[in-house]
């Protein structure tokens, strides 16, 4: 076949552009030729265009390149282009797929390759790390197409080697770099960094050294190729090896060197000070071979910048210097305040050189420099305060540090060492129930940290199977933070404005109320933000939360021996559990003491009676739920829950979880919902009522049945049936299994256990359904024929029996599914008959469609037909409009549909289907 001559004239001008040549060439129609070349250059036109337009316009380009790949899939400019349309359209994943393929059609253009590369790693945003791969590639690929002149694209590799934690792999191309660039410092800058991460520092020691013989014998200007950021890499590779004096000494020398003092090597000679950095001549006169204005005072201490002369008095530090240490440190001016915008410039410095001070015993100076950091305000965070507080404490100012601890704790919530020092320090001033408070926070956000790496760690274990019922972990805040540290006038005027403006804020409360239960939105915010106010006070208020319950509590932290950690623990776990136990010593006396001791009990809190408290917390639980905020609506009912006002009365208890369970379905969370619904079967034991509740609830969570069929509800129910049938066998069967004993956990006034006299049949069945929604069939079918013996009338047993064969029998595994089937619709039928039986439209047109709705599951459509044409002629002379009756006509209408018969289906729809 003839090859057209436009043809030719396209292949010689590849030929001459150097053009791959495997790449075919196809001629394009002429108009959609023209067509992209047009799109070529219409892409700028897009700028400043609306974004739909600008969408649209994306979306007719794509189609163009998409149609012109199709006919040739080689032309390298279609795919470039579509590179750009699918970027614009902010699809990542396709622009770097489609750019790798462009650079694919032309394999020996490295731009190409390295145009993809820095695509991913630098425009992928999150996904940086999933396109990792794909940028290694890229770069391998660019070494191949141009390998004389591979710098950045070894460069990126070895970057991208790093990242992926291939480091022995970076440090191969980054020696293969060095042999073409050798002394390169931005390499050795990399390639130390990778022989840190391989603690392979003498290398990167070496590597310098060589490179420092090589630049003082080339005839550079010093400092103009090896500059003061590889003198500070250099010393900090002593430094990193422990080689303090090395580093001096390197630190010294090379600075000289940099500032054209390379000739005075007497000063190697002075090891015990640095007087060749001062800032005037004072010291160095004293050195004999010292010769006073060869050099300016700029090539002395003046020269020296600020980040060496830091290290070097750090240095200095380490090695017991630390009169030479403080003169260097100072001269970042920590006491002049003119010297605050430093604090801005060396922020890193004076962090480390105030960390260094107090690590070297010298507390005091290194508050000079925390003091420092503090007046700055964007330098202000948990740690400073916290370091702060370190230093009072050696230094016995007690009442300093205990305001910094605090502070630590109001930046930073979840504070642990704060705490535990707070915690220490109360104990040793005998302050035990403010130790106590901070022990009991101490442990609470232990167990959250705790909890969170196990969630983290089993995530994809509890989705495959959810056998862990973990309870709602929530964030531990500290509310109540005492100086006791502070002055009795100043305590007690604190105490009084803190009184008048909670009573400002109830005045608020108390006249916002109706129209904030009413709906109100502006009246519910204000009286949320005066609520929160009243709430935060209360949970501070220690006296609420009684220290023998705690110190109970605090019994489990231990391990099986008095005294011994549990396996596996921290020693900080260990310590904590040690000044557990003391403090639970000393508090429980102290307990002892004060129960003994005859006190008139308060009925009002500021004023306010405690059923009023009991209204403002549930009140702001329900307004928190309603504004989305779950878990600090749960909050406020575990608060109000541990409040011993509240604790000790039954009514109060049970007002708070019907909030929590309130809260709860608001919410969506079922977890939650099954959890606090355990508080009435616990507490209410065979009361039929709660079981029905837990149903009920459990019910109205618009949410899967995961947590209601969970295998810890699944345990929990089976433990409650095994303790009602404890009590209804003889004395042998007792013996043998007396461990049930131990499920009884409701109580008379007399606290003696409440122990079972019958059956409860909403427990059976409510079990039952638990195996039932996990497809257990046969073994719920033991729990609803149990139930069905105590009341074979029930036609709700009945149904449950029905679609439990029914189901059974639809099982793979089912031995006769003829015989389950038949089962079943025996029992759906006697629940048919019973349930037409009422007098009520809603129960009857309920029967008839859960018997047409088996006939149609099991595929007896037929059958079917008359059971829901009795719905909708049972509507037709009843006032009652059920939604049964809508779904009754759309089934209808399915199977007339799918059966052909579309007169009766158009019918049907006509009649009740229509609007």
């Amino acid at each position: 076949m003839k090859v057209p001559t436009k043809m030719k004239r396209a292949q010689m001008k590849r030929a001459r552009d150097g053009k791959d040549a495997t790449s075919r060439d196809v001629l394009l129609p002429e108009a959609l030729a023209k067509q992209l070349s047009q799109l070529a250059t219409f892409e700028p036109a897009w700028v400043g265009h609306p974004k739909h337009l600008l969408k649209k316009t994306n979306e007719e380009a794509k189609l163009l390149v998409e149609e012109v790949i199709r006919i040739n899939a080689e032309t390298h400019e279609a795919w470039t282009l579509l590179a750009s349309i699918f970027r614009e359209l902010g699809d990542i994943d396709k622009t770097l797929l489609t750019l790798i393929y462009a650079a694919h059609l032309r394999p020996k253009d490295a731009t190409q390759w390295l145009s993809a590369a820095r695509f991913a790693l630098e425009e992928t945003g999150d996904h940086r790390s999933k396109n990792l791969p794909s940028a290694k590639f890229c770069f391998s690929s660019a070494i191949r197409a141009n390998p004389k002149n591979d710098f950045e694209a070894r460069c990126g590799k070895a970057e991208v080697l790093r990242e992926m934690g291939s480091t022995s792999a970076a440090i191969v191309e980054y020696r293969h770099i060095l042999k073409q660039r050798p002394h390169d410092t931005s390499i050795l800058r990399l390639i130390s960094e990778a022989y840190i991460d391989k603690d392979n520092v003498k290398a990167a020691l070496d590597l310098y050294s060589e490179a420092i013989d090589f630049y003082k014998a080339s005839d550079s200007q010093p400092g103009e190729k090896f500059t003061w950021s590889d003198v500070n890499i250099y010393v900090e590779l002593h430094a990193y090896l422990g080689q303090y004096a090395d580093a001096v000494k390197e630190l010294k020398s090379l600075s000289r060197w940099i500032l054209g003092r390379e000739s005075e090597l007497y000063w190697d000679d002075v090891l015990d000070d640095d007087r060749e950095w001062d800032s005037d001549d004072n010291r160095r006169i004293l050195h004999p071979s010292f010769c006073q204005g060869k050099y300016g005072l700029y090539q002395y201490g003046e020269g020296l910048p600020m980040e060496l002369r830091v290290k070097l008095g750090l240095y200095r530090l380490r090695l017991g210097f630390h009169a030479e240490a403080l003169s260097h440190l100072h001269w970042l001016g920590p006491e002049n305040e003119y010297f605050a915008d430093r604090v801005l410039d060396y922020p890193d410095l004076f962090h480390e050189s105030a960390d260094s001070l107090y690590q070297a015993g010298l507390p005091e100076e290194a508050l000079v420099f925390y003091r420092a950091l503090r007046a700055v305000s964007s330098q202000e965070d948990a740690s400073l305060y916290l370091q702060m507080g370190k230093c009072y404490l050696n230094g016995k100012r007690n009442r300093e540090a205990e305001e910094s601890f605090q502070q630590a704790i109001i930046l930073d919530q979840d504070n642990i060492d704060a705490r535990v020092h707070l915690a220490k320090l109360y104990e040793e001033l005998n302050e035990q129930e403010q130790a106590f408070i901070y022990v009991n926070e101490i442990m609470n956000l232990r167990r959250l940290q705790n909890s969170k790496k196990k969630q983290q760690k089993s995530q994809q274990d509890i989705t495959q199977d959810n056998d862990t019922l973990m309870p709602t972990v929530t964030r531990t805040r500290s509310y109540y933070k005492p100086r006791r540290l502070v002055n009795l006038e100043e305590r007690q005027r604190q105490e009084q404005a803190a009184s008048d403006r909670l009573q400002e804020q109830y005045s608020v409360m108390r006249l916002e109320r109706d129209a904030m239960r009413a709906g109100d939105e502006r009246a519910t915010l204000a009286w949320m933000e005066a609520a929160a106010d009243l709430i935060d006070d209360f949970r501070g208020f220690k006296t609420f939360y009684p220290w023998d319950k705690y110190v109970r509590f605090l019994g489990y932290t231990v391990g099986p021996a008095r005294g011994q950690p549990q396996t596996g623990a921290t020693p900080l776990d260990a310590d904590l559990a040690e000044m557990a136990n003391r403090i639970s010593f000393k508090l429980g006396a102290d307990v002892d003491s004060r129960n003994n001791v005859a006190v008139e009990i308060p009925e009002n809190y500021r004023g306010i009676p405690f059923s009023a408290w009991l209204d403002i917390f549930l009140d702001y639980a329900l307004c928190l739920v309603r504004y989305g905020k779950h878990q600090e609506a749960y909050e406020i009912c575990e608060a109000a829950k541990d409040a011993v006002v509240f604790y000790h009365s039954r009514e109060d208890m049970f007002l708070i979880h019907v909030c929590w369970c309130a809260c709860a379905v608001l919410a969506n969370d079922e977890e939650t919902c099954v959890t606090a619904c355990r508080y009435f079967m616990k507490d209410y034991q065979f009361t039929t009522d709660t079981y029905r509740m837990f149903a009920a609830l459990t019910r109205l969570c618009q949410s899967p049945i995961s947590w209601y069929s969970s295998g810890p509800t699944q345990k929990y129910m089976l433990r409650q049936i095994k303790a009602m049938d404890y009590g209804l066998v003889n004395d042998d069967a007792r013996r043998k299994f007396f461990s049930e004993k131990g499920s009884y956990s409701a109580q008379d006034e007399s606290g003696r256990l409440i122990v079972n006299k019958d059956m409860d049949i909403a427990l059976l069945m409510v079990y039952g359904h638990i195996l039932y929604t996990g497809t257990s069939y046969a073994y719920a079918l033991n729990y609803f024929f149990r139930a069905y013996a105590l009341d074979p009338e029930n036609p709700m047993i009945k149904l449950s029996i029905g679609l439990g064969y029914v189901h059974h029998g639809l099982k793979r595994q089912s031995e006769n599914r003829q015989f389950q089937i038949m089962q079943g619709m025996t029992f759906l039928l006697d629940y048919y008959k019973s349930r037409r039986a009422s007098d009520k439209a809603e129960e009857r047109q309920e029967a008839s469609y859960n018997v047409a709705r088996t006939y149609q599951m099991v595929g007896l459509s037929h059958l079917a037909l008359p059971y829901y044409q009795e719905i909708l002629d049972e509507a037709q002379s009843s006032e009652t409009k059920e939604e049964l009756v809508l779904d009754a006509a759309f089934n209808l209408q399915t199977i007339y549909s799918m059966s052909g018969n579309m007169r009766m289906a158009d019918y049907i729809t006509s009649t009740w289907l229509q609007m």
